[in-house]
């Protein structure tokens, strides 16, 4: 096993015992990231060729990942995942690695970083015996952990579950090829659909509602932020207040984009 790999599957190993994961899916991995290490996930519309990026705030040390959207849920996933990876390695605040034209260690270890967390081991070696997995049990895992037919057979291979000659075949197959076989396109679909839609993180979704309420954000933007009707929110919020009435109360004077060791989120 190479140093990126071993990296990669024992800080996944960790990381997942420090949060009290186990060995279980993780279901939203945008709510999983903010809630285990503070750390806002958005989704944006970019080109098709984007998948996301980290950054850093030099001036507050606040972190955040933003990935593409995409009708590609299980790369989305996995983006999210290895930008995860990039922020547990310290990649933000090293300098750049590798050479021009080669993919650099930060980038190998992160893609196995991604796919250790999205599926661990243990899971492979507690499920199966060796060259008894079939194409069913791949969609299985697949649909179980959210992740691509690319990893899930990386996983199995490397446990050596399956041949060489297997993976290959399994490796070039698609997530919605294995929905339709196996039964599961709507769960795909709509996994599809919500992945497609852009995303801001809950906690400044909270301050943005905040805001509004307080005659500090107007209701255009806000409904562009939700991906909502503004006549839906506001029936569903009301009418902002007059923001003197408000302000002891939300804090006008504070930043809606607080420093982890700042203002708490609204």
């Amino acid at each position: 096993m190479s140093t990126n790999e071993r990296w990669a599957r024992d800080s996944a190993d960790q990381f997942r015992s420090e949060h009290h994961l186990g060995t279980a899916p993780i279901k939203d991995v945008f709510e999983m990231v903010h809630l285990a290490i503070g750390v806002d996930v958005f989704s944006i519309r970019a080109a098709e060729s984007e998948h996301g990026l980290s950054m850093l705030d030099p001036e507050t040390g606040r972190r955040a990942i933003v990935v593409a959207t995409t009708a590609h849920p299980m790369r989305q996933r996995s983006s999210v995942l290895h930008e995860l990876g990039h922020l547990i390695r310290g990649d933000l605040e090293a300098p750049p690695d590798g050479q021009p034209g080669e993919r650099s260690p930060s980038e190998i270890c992160a893609d196995a970083f991604a796919r250790h967390l999205l599926l661990p081991l243990q899971v492979i070696r507690e499920r199966y015996r060796p060259h008894q997995v079939s194409l069913a049990d791949l969609s299985d895992l697949v649909q179980g952990y959210g992740t691509s037919p690319a990893i899930a057979a990386i996983q199995l291979k490397t446990t050596r579950r399956i041949s060489q000659d297997i993976y290959e075949d399994w490796s070039q197959l698609t997530t919605r090829h294995l929905a339709v076989q196996f039964g599961w396109l709507g769960q795909y679909s709509s996994m599809a659909e919500s992945s497609n839609e852009p995303r801001a993180p809950q906690r400044l979704m909270q301050r943005a509602v905040a805001a509004y309420r307080a005659g500090a954000l107007g209701l255009a933007e806000l409904s562009r932020w939700y991906g909502q009707s503004a006549e839906g929110l506001r029936a569903e919020l009301g009418d902002p207040q007059e923001a003197d009435s408000v302000e002891d109360d939300w804090g006008l004077s504070a930043p809606l984009f607080p420093s982890d060791e700042g203002d708490a989120p609204a």
